[in-house]
């Protein structure tokens, strides 16, 4: 289905047992108007501080940029986050993005493209 599709992969070890593993793979109109949106100095401050605060707590997003991506998703433009941060990084980053609520606004659900060249 379009969308969000959640898949599971089942992995069987002689020394750790069966292993789940679950993700979502997304799913586009051919038709679909993607909007890509950096991460990392986009919608947070800066790059190194946007990835270190949130842990501790402190919000380091742009004001408003919740605000703008949720018009942007309105009109129908189908959201994708681009970070440089490396693919061990991806729980978090998804988890930081979910995160961010200004006011009521919160950032549209989306696929996270990550490097996979860093961990």
């Amino acid at each position: 289905k379009e969308g969000s599709n959640t898949i599971c992969f089942r992995v069987n070890s002689e020394w750790q047992g069966t292993q789940l593993l679950t993700a979502n793979i997304y799913l586009f109109s051919p038709l679909a108007k993607l909007v890509i949106s950096d991460v990392d100095g986009t919608i947070t401050k800066s790059d190194v501080l946007g990835q270190m605060l949130p842990r501790v707590g402190v919000d380091w997003s742009h004001l408003g940029v919740t605000a703008l991506h949720q018009c942007i998703a309105v009109n129908g433009y189908q959201m994708v986050y681009l970070t440089a941060r490396g693919i061990g990084m991806a729980t978090t980053t998804k988890e930081y993005l979910a995160s961010i609520k200004q006011g009521e606004d919160m950032l549209p659900p989306a696929p996270v493209l990550l490097s996979p060249t860093r961990l």
